[in-house]
């Protein structure tokens, strides 16, 4: 997920590059077309904030490969700002898109990954989600959610032989 820049996109190039399956995904799928260079990377449509888009991008990937074997969860953005400034709006829509997002996700692969008796869902955390720093208090609180989730995901996943990795 979060496939238009930064880590995402950087991942989704490197693991077309070394020839696996890659479902890119971003909610505006055309600024991906520059890394749909073969076969084995297809954008897809993919807002994590909407049960029916997460749908839809699964169903896509299981039509099209028939199993998912990794999740990496990287869709997200930061809040920046005063604690005291950021408004109640700005939280929820923090926490909708880092913690419900991911959950959402994670919720939605793990059929498929159990069935199959095996997968990795990799949430992509951050530092700041360990050391907090000052004007952006509301971002670093979503990433340590973020870190106890996938923590908690991790141990209940394991007997279903998923593996959940939080990357800081």
């Amino acid at each position: 997920t979060g496939c238009s820049t930064g880590i995402g996109r950087a991942l989704a190039v490197e693991y077309a590059a070394r020839g696996h399956s890659v479902f890119a995904t971003a909610r505006r799928p055309e600024v991906l077309a520059d890394i749909v260079t073969g076969p084995n990377v297809i954008a897809l449509t993919l807002n994590v904030n909407s049960a029916d888009s997460i749908a839809a991008a699964i169903e896509k990937v299981i039509a099209m490969a028939g199993r998912i074997d990794i999740l990496v969860n990287n869709a997200g953005y930061g809040q920046m700002g005063p604690v005291l400034d950021v408004t109640a709006e700005q939280v929820r829509a923090q926490f909708e898109t880092n913690i419900v997002g991911a959950i959402e996700m994670m919720k939605a692969v793990a059929p498929h990954m159990i069935a199959a008796k095996r997968g990795r869902i990799v949430n992509i955390g951050s530092i700041s989600g360990v050391l907090t720093t000052p004007f952006a208090g509301i971002y670093c609180a979503s990433k340590a959610a973020l870190h106890s989730i996938s923590e908690a995901a991790r141990m209940e996943l394991a007997p279903f032989g998923i593996d959940v990795v939080i990357v800081q």
